[in-house]
């Protein structure tokens, strides 16, 4: 009997702590009201205070939103405070768009005294459609004004077609970094995520943020698509209020920061993957033996992104040669050979295809977590997080605006 592949050996990263959210980390404080953006009572704008430094990344898209345009003009550098709406993303809509992210800066920094350069803004929600301005600023006037929420419940407020929040919290050496994030639709990021906001209580520069975030989220982030359509309001911010250990290169808290910032961020992409549109399983690929990490990791996202592999995972149809097919629609060399696993189950050794038991295979599909595992090789590692393609994606993007 064929033994299935080993997964590879890394380093641990540090271990998640459940109980620890954004509120909880050292000079953070977190606002939250209702604007009315939905038409009807629900929160939906939230202010998050950590007075310090901040990086952060936007999506790549060429359709970027006036809030990413707004923020990624202002990291890495200084930064007291973040404002976030749902229910509207501002995109698409001109210079209108421009002036209702000042305009919401203004508001939050009168209330917080600050200056509007401090303030980043992100928003979500249905493109295209004006900001009402005359909802939002009042409301972010009281959400700046009344600092007594926590993070569990701006990570509710900032959702949109998500079915659950998603928060995720670590220690590392005494160093605390704790997140939560949004997306479940449109989700195939080039940058960061949907929308994701971090903090941590190390002491750390702003570039040298900047450059350890742009480096987890290639491994973590980049490496999560649900439907293969990239987001115009992507954005992954950090701010890192300094309360706690000196995370400067060379110091003693810099390896802990990036262990936890890198558990935080992989267990948030996981949740976002996890809870796809309609999705019923949470799909793994791990790829070995490319030429390099990239391009393993890309591989990864093209079987995870791939409709007929989804579909097949949906199914719980061992078609395994879907899995070969997006390989080789991803330019991956020296298939012939591949070794695969699939749902844990070996299917092909050396380029061959093995004998397996059909009915076993089905019934690993059947598992909430679903693992693909092929390798080749050579030296490159990568691996990539997405969720099966049901009748209830399609279901939930036809009626989006209904």
């Amino acid at each position: 009997m064929t033994e299935p592949l080993a997964p590879p050996v890394r380093p641990p990263l540090a271990e998640l702590d459940p109980e620890l959210t954004w509120s909880d980390v050292a000079g953070t404080r977190v606002g939250v009201t209702s604007a009315g953006m939905y038409g009807r009572p629900r929160d939906d704008v939230t202010v998050l205070v950590a007075p310090g430094t901040a990086a952060a990344l936007t999506t790549r898209s060429s359709a970027a939103s006036a809030p990413c345009r707004w923020t990624r003009a202002r990291v890495p550098g200084p930064c007291d405070a973040v404002v976030i709406n749902a229910g509207n993303s501002n995109a698409a809509t001109g210079p209108e768009g421009e002036a209702a992210v000042q305009r919401t800066a203004e508001a939050a920094a009168r209330v917080l005294g600050t200056t509007p350069e401090a303030v980043l803004v992100c928003s979500t929600g249905v493109i295209g459609v004006p900001l009402p301005l005359d909802r939002l600023l009042p409301g972010v006037e009281r959400a700046a004004g009344s600092l007594d929420a926590d993070a569990t419940r701006a990570a509710h407020a900032i959702l949109t077609t998500d079915l659950v929040p998603k928060q995720a919290g670590a220690r590392a050496g005494g160093l605390s970094v704790a997140g939560f994030a949004k997306g479940s639709g449109m989700i195939h990021p080039n940058m960061g995520t949907m929308l994701a906001f971090v903090a941590t209580d190390a002491q750390v520069e702003a570039a040298d943020l900047q450059k350890l975030l742009g480096e987890i989220a290639d491994r973590t982030f980049n490496c999560v698509t649900v439907d293969g359509d990239t987001s115009t309001s992507d954005t992954l911010i950090v701010q890192a209020t300094g309360k706690g250990l000196d995370a400067r290169p060379g110091m003693p808290g810099r390896a802990e920061l990036a262990s936890a910032l890198e558990a935080v961020c992989r267990e948030l992409s996981r949740m976002i993957a996890r809870d796809g549109e309609g999705a019923e399983h949470l799909l793994h690929v791990l790829i070995q033996g490319t030429e390099s990490d990239a391009i393993a990791r890309e591989a990864a996202r093209a079987v995870c992104v791939s409709p007929l592999v989804k579909t097949a995972v949906y199914g719980r149809d061992p078609n395994w040669g879907r899995v070969v097919g997006a390989l080789g629609k991803a330019g991956v060399a020296g298939l012939d050979v591949l070794d695969l696993d699939f749902a844990g189950v070996p299917v092909l050794r050396a380029g061959r295809p093995l004998d397996f038991d059909e009915a076993a295979a089905s019934a690993a599909l059947a598992q909430p977590e679903v693992t693909i595992h092929a390798r080749l090789p050579g030296p490159g590692l990568g691996e990539a997080w997405g969720c099966d393609l049901t009748p209830g994606y399609v279901s939930i993007n036809a009626d989006y605006r209904s």
